[in-house]
């Protein structure tokens, strides 16, 4: 199916307005902190941890990382954006 012009750049407009809108939901939370994301700790995971970590940035999807209730194991959560 054909479209026109006209829409093909309405079309083009609304995916550009939709980006900003993710990239300004992405950057919220840096924009909290004063000077950026600020590194508190350095942690290493195994392989398989990392590589999913790895992905789910990839994807650009943002990292969260909770301590379970235990406080020995670190719970890794993505965004769903």
């Amino acid at each position: 199916m054909k479209i026109s012009q006209r829409e093909a750049h309405r079309l083009k407009k609304r995916v550009a307005q939709l980006e900003s809108e993710r990239r300004n939901m992405r950057n919220a939370w840096a924009s909290e902190w004063r000077g950026g994301w600020i590194n508190i700790e350095r942690l290493a995971f195994g392989v398989e941890s990392f590589a999913k970590i790895i992905t789910a940035r990839k994807l650009g999807h943002a990292v969260i990382l909770l301590p379970e209730g235990n406080g020995t194991n670190v719970l890794i959560y993505a965004d769903r954006l």
